[in-house]
């Protein structure tokens, strides 16, 4: 139907002959902003959205409590009663004096003593500019010399991260691993990179080289480290706002050994469920709640696997002074 004016014209009104059939200038497009590149961490948190699903396995009972004494100083203490690790009473803690933004102006000390046997743990982080970090891990024992664990040295840089790292596995100088990995952003998704490993074990030498990337998004994200001898593919997903589930296929041919792996993490108010279920009928949940407004938090853990016909089972209890 077509309408008319009081002239006798129609009341919709003619195109602009300066436009044509096109929509106006300010309505066309426009080219879009591109990110920039993000750190992609390092080769070891490669398939950290995953790890973080998995549940903590742990047996028999712990109590552990956490006491803040300042804004960069904490002391805790546990007390453990298991058949599977060693039972006993341990206590550590962290210190660090000064930190601006990233930099850590003075070295971050953490250690774990062991009472009965004076043997103690200590780990050292210091970062003196944001690029540069170096980690060293000690072991320290009653009338020995300190043991080097692990050392360690990362180059951060906006879009890169280049990491060294040495260890010993035994107090003898035969057997050591030393590696080598880069990773880079190609954008604010996608990472790629690349790792060189030496081995030393006992005299026999062993050199390995891996390939790893990594594909960002949102909701989602798959990983994968491809070498000669093994492969690990990592799948995560953030079903919904309380709920997230992942999968992960590793294949060791040098242990002849290929694992699948569906876990999730099932987070509710202050409830933590983390689930997983392997290719080797390994099933077990660890069930975590934060109770308020006591300073505490109780875990129950529960392991079965089938072909070994065993069940784990474990409860521990966090008192932190935080909460409160």
């Amino acid at each position: 139907m077509r309408y008319e004016g009081k002239d006798g014209g129609t009341c919709v009104p003619e195109p602009d002959p300066r436009y044509g059939g096109r929509f106006p200038w300010p309505f066309t497009w426009t080219s879009g902003v591109r990110q920039p590149p993000l750190n992609p961490g390092d080769m070891a948190n490669l398939h950290e959205r995953i790890n973080h699903l998995r549940p903590v396995w742990f047996e028999g009972f712990q109590l552990n409590v956490t006491k803040g004494c300042g804004v960069n100083r904490t002391l805790g203490a546990s007390w453990n009663l298991s058949h599977v690790t060693p039972s006993g009473f341990r206590f550590g803690g962290h210190f660090q004096r000064r930190c601006s933004d990233s930099v850590l102006t003075t070295p971050l000390v953490a250690f774990d003593v062991n009472p009965t046997t004076l043997c103690t743990n200590l780990l050292l982080l210091y970062r003196p500019v944001r690029s540069v970090g170096l980690e060293l891990a000690l072991q320290l024992r009653p009338g020995a010399k300190p043991y080097v664990d692990e050392v360690s040295l990362q180059y951060t840089g906006a879009s890169r991260t280049s990491t060294v790292r040495c260890s010993t596995p035994d107090t003898t100088l035969d057997s050591y691993r030393v590696s080598l990995d880069h990773l880079v952003s190609v954008n604010d998704r996608l990472c790629f990179g690349v790792e060189l490993l030496c081995e030393c074990y006992r005299g026999a030498q062993h050199t390995n080289v891996a390939f790893a990337g990594r594909y960002n998004r949102e909701t989602s994200t798959l990983a994968a480290t491809v070498s000669p001898e093994a492969f690990d593919l990592s799948y995560w997903q953030k079903v919904s706002g309380t709920l997230q589930m992942g999968s992960s296929m590793i294949v060791n041919q040098r242990q002849n050994r290929a694992l699948g792996t569906v876990c999730y993490r099932l987070e509710h108010e202050d409830t933590v469920i983390r689930g997983s279920f392997d290719s080797d009928w390994t099933v077990g949940f660890t069930y975590g709640r934060k109770l308020t407004p006591a300073a505490f938090t109780a875990r129950l853990s529960l392991l079965f696997c089938v072909p070994k016909n065993t069940f784990q089972c474990g409860f521990r209890i966090d008192l932190d002074s935080n909460l409160l």
